[in-house]
């Protein structure tokens, strides 16, 4: 393919061609030139260099703002140690302020311990002779071999073998220390005269009535009367009650075996006794004691724990009852004046049993010859340590 061949331009441009224009525009621009008062016109300048001009005039004429500081060096942090990473650490940095002594000496004192709690188990306070208790420092086999329960020859000053835990919750041991016997006692038996001056005015109104209206009379009086006491008993912190299980003589060992074990290590009530042998009396009385009658989780606790010995029954209509001490400091026994039923709860109402009929109930009562006094009485003493039955 051959090369293209370029335009010659000879003759299209000379030195008579208009390329500064005609003579009119030729005159315009000497005028201009030679004006040496005014600008010289820039033929470059267009409407955006005239805005940018204006500009730049307006910004010299404002205030000048200050310079900015240079910016800082920046240096690069040295690497991380675990020392340092545990020191960023906020539960670290609390430690470390100033107002938390806890990593410096203390200039006073210790803080004391915390405060025991009301469910805390501290050393029992009191405890029983050795002729008639088991002693602390010997298995409970031991004590049992050296006192049994069927020998006639054992015999104690209150007519009771007994069994401590050597170990009570701390609220029961306070408790202890606030009760006010000789008060209970004293106001108890003003209680007591006060409804019998009011029984005897309510049959001097009514001579003619038998025992039974003046019973029925005098209920309001009774209900009364029973909370009276039962009110003064938490007031005076007279409060210990105890679960009664009769055994016959045949079957005493067995069960006190059983109730003395379990009281030792803690799975029944702080305190268990037994009765000494009595020639006169069929069955044996055992007693397990709470702290506090009106603690009823309690009274439960201590009378599951007599089911799981098997020596209560849930199902069976042959069950036990709980006395208060209170009642027994009072006499209030069986068939007492008063007609204030001698026992706070059943084990039949407790458990959720049916209630038992007549019959049963009176099949269930111990059997005492005549003229021997209801085993709930204190003609044995039991008032070691103001324990009763």
């Amino acid at each position: 393919m051959s090369a293209p061949e370029l335009v010659d331009a000879a003759g299209y441009i000379s030195d008579e061609s208009d390329f500064y224009g005609d003579e009119k525009m030729q005159k315009k621009l000497e005028r201009e030139v030679t004006k040496s008062t005014k600008r010289p016109r820039d033929v470059t300048e267009t409407p955006f260099t005239k805005a940018m001009a204006k500009r730049i005039k307006l910004d010299s004429e404002s205030p000048a703002l200050p310079t900015p500081s240079p910016t800082p060096e920046v240096r690069p942090k040295p690497p991380m140690t675990v020392l340092d990473f545990l020191k960023s650490r906020p539960q670290v940095a609390a430690m470390q302020d100033p107002r938390v002594n806890a990593l410096h000496p203390l200039d006073g004192p210790p803080t004391p311990p915390e405060e025991t709690k009301d469910t805390d188990l501290v050393p029992a306070t009191t405890h029983y002779d050795a002729a008639s208790s088991w002693q602390w420092s010997e298995p409970i086999l031991a004590f049992l071999r050296r006192c049994p329960v069927t020998d006639p020859q054992t015999q104690t000053r209150s007519g009771w073998l007994w069994v401590q835990n050597p170990k009570i919750q701390y609220s029961h041991s306070k408790h202890q220390e606030k009760e006010d016997l000789p008060t209970f006692k004293e106001r108890g038996n003003n209680l007591l005269e006060v409804f019998m001056t009011k029984k005897a005015a309510c049959e001097k109104a009514f001579p003619t009535h038998q025992p039974g209206s003046i019973t029925r009379k005098m209920g309001i009086e009774r209900a009364k009367l029973e909370t009276d006491i039962r009110s003064l008993a938490i007031e005076t912190h007279v409060t210990c009650g105890k679960w009664l299980l009769f055994a016959t003589e045949s079957d005493v060992a067995r069960v006190w075996r059983l109730v003395a074990e379990a009281t030792a290590t803690g799975k029944l009530g702080h305190t268990s006794k037994v009765a000494t042998f009595d020639s006169s009396s069929p069955t044996r009385v055992i007693c397990v004691y709470t702290y506090d009658f009106t603690d009823q989780e309690d009274v439960r606790r201590v009378l599951d724990g007599l089911v799981e010995l098997d020596l209560v029954s849930r199902d069976s209509s042959k069950g036990i009852y709980y006395k208060c001490d209170a009642w027994t400091y009072l006499q209030l026994n069986s068939g007492n004046e008063y007609k204030i039923k001698a026992s706070m709860y059943g084990s039949g109402e407790m458990l959720g049993a049916p209630p038992k009929s007549k019959a049963a109930k009176k099949s269930t009562e111990p059997a005492t010859k005549p003229g021997k006094k209801a085993a709930d009485s204190t003609d044995k003493g039991g008032t070691l340590d103001g324990f009763l039955f």
